[in-house]
């Protein structure tokens, strides 16, 4: 069939009931709700648990919650919830007391320089000390942000300041990459790393029970612009064993696992699918097509796909969603990652027919 036949074909699944509700600070507009056969939250929770979707799912399909009660949420510019806040006030102490100063034009934060809070790995008792997230008004938190929870569209939190992201916020990156490989070190960063990994099991068990979302967002940077910043097999002896504690207790709460960890680090992509990772969006720097095909069917992968611009033919539309469609659902399927804030208006709706024709044989 061609586009237009496809067109007519699901005209009733491409009419649009309605909208979700979106939170502050969320950097796209109300998602659309269309008239199809199963939801997009069930149909991106196909995808992550690899199995066959009913059409093709975009990242936007899964939204984000990042909670103004979150001490690092704020401090890293980042709260996206009912709340919201203004600009001016992001930065500061995350929950480990760590000062972060926020960089209007850099969209984000870095922490205040010059002042590590750890100088010996090997003794990090003597100058951390964990905070009590038990005393955080989790029941408030989620009463305030209920009605972002939906059955329609899947829904994370975001985790900020991953295993090797908060070592180097306490000792700052180059001291933090020394420590994963010196022998005198390892032992040290082992019992910080043991120790972060059972805060972070205890928030993620606090997550479900009381905000009950789909996704947990986890922010693990591993690569520079060129390549990642450890060997595999220091990945694997250092970081493996926490990220996988914290997979596990992820899986055993009944959510997906979306790693985000930028940079060129596919090479450290085994210790991912190891570790149990449902999903990892690569930057465009790796080569995301060779790890498709080499690892498509262990782990949904997030590919950037440059949306058609509005003046664009239809053709030039379908042409870049079968494309698409043809490298990236042979070998397990991955999704479009789309950063444009403007594209053809028929794009969804092209791609949305193409693939439902594709996934229904």
């Amino acid at each position: 069939m061609n586009i237009q036949e496809l067109f007519k074909k699901y005209e009733d699944e491409l009419k649009i009931t309605g909208t979700v509700k979106m939170p502050k600070n969320c950097f796209w507009p109300p998602q659309p709700l269309r008239n199809a056969p199963i939801t997009p939250r069930e149909n991106y929770l196909r995808i992550c648990r690899r199995e066959k979707p009913v059409y093709m799912a975009i990242d936007t399909d899964e939204y984000m919650l990042s909670p103004k009660m979150f001490p690092d949420a704020i401090a890293r510019g980042f709260v996206v919830d009912n709340e919201g806040l203004d600009r001016k006030d992001f930065g500061g102490k995350d929950m480990f007391g760590i000062e972060w100063d926020y960089i209007e034009t850099a969209g984000g934060s870095m922490v205040r320089p010059g002042k590590p809070k750890v100088t010996d790995i090997t003794e990090w008792e003597k100058d951390i000390v964990f905070p009590d997230i038990s005393r955080w008004d989790w029941e408030e938190s989620a009463k305030i942000n209920e009605d972002l929870i939906c059955k329609e569209y899947a829904t994370n939190i975001w985790i900020m300041n991953g295993l090797f992201e908060r070592l180097i916020s306490f000792m700052d990156f180059e001291n933090a990459a020394v420590a994963l490989v010196d022998e005198t070190q390892q032992e040290g960063v082992h019992r910080f790393f043991d120790r972060l990994a059972s805060l972070y099991e205890d928030m993620i068990t606090r997550i479900k029970k009381y905000y009950q979302v789909d996704v947990i967002y986890f922010h693990d940077d591993w690569g520079s612009q060129k390549s990642s910043f450890f060997s595999v097999d220091t990945c694997e002896e250092m970081l493996f064993p926490y990220l996988k504690r914290i997979v596990d207790v992820t899986h055993k709460n009944g959510m997906i696992f979306n790693f985000h960890s930028c940079g060129n680090c596919g090479n450290l992509i085994p210790v991912m699918i190891k570790a149990g990772v449902d999903v990892w969006c690569p930057q465009p720097m790796n080569d995301s097509k060779k790890l498709y095909d080499m690892y498509g069917k262990q782990i949904a992968l997030g590919v950037t796909l440059p949306a058609p611009p509005a003046d664009a033919s239809l053709e030039q539309v379908v042409e870049v969603c079968r494309k698409f469609l043809d490298e990236y659902t042979h070998n397990g399927v991955a999704f479009p990652v789309i950063y444009e804030p403007e594209f053809h208006p028929q794009f969804l709706d092209t791609l949305y027919v193409l693939s439902r024709e594709r996934f229904s044989k």
